[in-house]
């Protein structure tokens, strides 16, 4: 069994290194998106507006979405599914900045398409207005945290600090497992897909209560545009901003921990001459030796031909 695993894994990387045409790359992220999002949206809203808040079937449900979606795209465009995985990559050099760039369009709109159908299909009616369907869904932070109603009555909020540093966090386990399980010409490993919905499900039990579990700059864009006229306590655009500066500084951050970390590993100019000289040092003694050792053997041969010839005067040199 353990053997059939590595086989496939191996046959994985071998198809994975083979780089796909561009527009087939960016069309897997827009494909992968639609589905993780889509997915998330309706999930975080049908279930609490039925069933109440459930962060542990919020977070199964997470991972779940965005595991399958990235395993649709591993193996084309490396599955990244968010912006902050691709801006990670970018400035690690696994993805071009021109590619980068066309993944991340492929993304947000990939959002927005998973929220239009999300719009499309609730039902909204007098006695079930849109807010009921949306305010689960939508990231925010303050009145519009998924945990405001609950302390409203203790006169307490998650406010705007709370929101950065959780979202930071949890993005900060997303991209570092993306860029552990990725390889350096940024094809995806055999157990991508299954890491990175672990790291979606750890980033939501962290982010819920407090922002909706946003992770994903994509996410929180796609539904804040079709939320923004439903009338819900907060305005979803005017907290936006926040659903993109902490992935940004989290994506940020790992790429340059690993920058630094390759740097520190790779042996300088300075050091690098040093081995070059102590090996050629090293070669050079050697060859030394073995001249030496053939010199005294010529000697010792030469010695021993006079000897046998004094001693032996019917002695041959043509022997």
């Amino acid at each position: 069994m353990t053997n059939t695993l590595q086989a496939e894994c191996s046959a994985s990387k071998q198809k994975s290194a083979a780089s796909a045409p561009l527009i087939f790359r960016i069309f897997a992220e827009f494909v992968s998106s639609v589905f993780a999002l889509f997915t998330v949206y309706m999930f975080s809203s049908v279930v609490t507006a039925m069933y109440g808040v459930n962060v542990l079937l919020i977070a199964a449900g997470t991972g779940l979405a965005y595991a399958a979606a990235i395993s649709i795209s591993a193996k084309v465009s490396g599955g990244h599914v968010n912006p902050a995985v691709t801006i990670a990559s970018m400035l690690t050099g696994r993805t071009s900045y021109i590619s980068g760039i066309l993944y991340i369009v492929a993304q947000v709109i990939g959002a927005i398409v998973a929220a239009a159908l999300t719009v499309f299909i609730l039902p909204q009616t007098k006695m079930v207005p849109a807010k009921t369907w949306f305010a689960p869904v939508v990231n925010g932070f303050e009145s519009a945290s998924i945990s405001a109603n609950q302390l409203k009555s203790v006169n307490a909020s998650f406010g705007v600090i709370a929101a950065l540093i959780v979202e930071v966090i949890a993005v900060l386990i997303i991209v570092a497992t993306a860029m552990t399980y990725t390889r350096e010409d940024g094809s995806a490993k055999c157990t991508y897909a299954a890491h990175m919905g672990i790291a979606y499900s750890v980033g939501t039990f962290i982010t819920y209560q407090i922002t909706g579990t946003g992770l994903n700059p994509a996410r929180s864009t796609g539904i804040a545009i079709f939320a923004q006229s439903k009338k819900l306590a907060v305005a979803p655009l005017s907290q936006l901003w926040v659903f993109w500066i902490a992935p940004i500084f989290a994506a940020a951050l790992v790429g340059f921990v690993m920058l630094i970390s390759k740097l520190v590993s790779t042996p300088s100019i300075h050091e690098a001459s040093s081995i070059n000289n102590s090996n050629n040092a090293g070669d050079s003694s050697l060859n030394d030796s073995l001249q030496n050792n053939s010199a005294l053997n010529a000697e010792s041969e030469n010695s021993e031909s006079k000897e046998d010839k004094e001693i032996n005067p019917f002695y041959n040199e043509d022997k």
